[in-house]
């Protein structure tokens, strides 16, 4: 009679914990290093990617991203194009990195600002709310929603309206305050479709375009609150005294400061573009807003 082979349960389990450890080891190994987190970003971002793209984005040697995509190999695969892609359990990580953004690979709130006026703006800025997640938290949009009918009643109240982060006077027109209406909500898509136009085109960043639009109108608060105090000094007929009118402008500066820079950070949040990059695009749009107010009050 021949004997059967006896297989030990507990051997079995035991193998298979120690598999689990394995692949949580791996998991968190692949994601103790800023370069593999960046290559898990910029494979998950755009669902794929070359190793041109990650030579260019990285601005590391071959053989190091080389050695980084051989210790991720359990988390991205080379497909027969020759694109990475990533697996289950890189698009494991990739969700973990996101939801983790401000925590281990985004670290602008902890850079060194000696400037006085980059302090405070970094206490004036909803941190929480402009990083990336894994989906757009529904309070966060109801008060985006809340922001953008504000803005447009305000507008329309004032006799205003909107060009990028700029406010302008038209000449009388039929329906002016539900023109002005209108136009801030306008202005807040065309001012959204440009600057991730710009993103994607120039620097080739196509991820979190959800989230970045779920939470852009929060960049139009400054300017929505300067609206509701212009309204006020308008209301109690005393813009035209010298000093109002002089205050009013130095609360215009001042607030379209602060959006300017609500607007750098949630690019560099989302976009994940270096600061630097962020300011040139905030900067040159305002400037180009500035400059098509400027030719039509002419």
């Amino acid at each position: 009679m021949r004997k059967g082979v006896k297989i030990n349960p507990e051997n079995k389990s035991t193998k298979n914990e120690d598999g689990n450890q394995d692949s949580k080891s791996n998991f968190y190994y692949a994601l103790g290093h800023k370069i593999r987190r960046r290559i898990i970003e910029l494979i998950g971002e755009n669902g794929f990617s070359s190793f041109t793209v990650l030579k260019k984005e990285l601005n590391v040697s071959t053989g190091t991203i080389y050695h980084h995509l051989d210790t991720l190999s359990t988390l991205i695969k080379q497909k027969s194009d020759k694109k990475y892609y990533l697996t289950e359990l890189g698009i494991r990580a990739y969700d973990s990195i996101r939801s983790n953004m401000g925590s281990i690979s985004f670290d602008i709130s902890k850079k060194d600002f000696n400037s006085f006026l980059l302090k405070g703006l970094m206490h004036l800025t909803p941190k929480r709310i402009l990083v990336t997640n894994s989906k757009p938290n529904l309070l966060v949009i109801i008060f985006s929603l809340m922001i953008l009918i504000l803005g447009g009643i305000f507008c329309a109240l004032n006799g205003l309206f909107p060009f990028f982060l700029l406010f302008g006077t038209i000449p009388e027109i039929p329906y002016a305050p539900l023109f002005n209406f209108l136009f801030f909500i306008f202005n807040f898509f065309v001012f959204f479709c440009i600057i991730e136009a710009i993103c994607r085109i120039f620097y080739k960043k196509k991820g979190s375009s959800i989230e970045f639009l779920s939470t852009f109108s929060i960049i139009f608060l400054p300017s929505v609150l300067y609206l509701i105090i212009h309204y006020f000094f308008l209301a109690l007929m005393i813009i035209e005294f010298t000093f109002i009118g002089i205050f009013d402008n130095i609360i215009m500066i001042i607030f379209q400061v602060w959006s300017l820079w609500l607007l750098t950070y949630s690019i560099t949040s989302y976009k994940r573009l270096k600061i630097e990059n962020s300011l040139i695009i905030s900067l040159l749009l305002h400037y180009g807003g500035f400059s098509i107010i400027l030719m039509l009050s002419i």
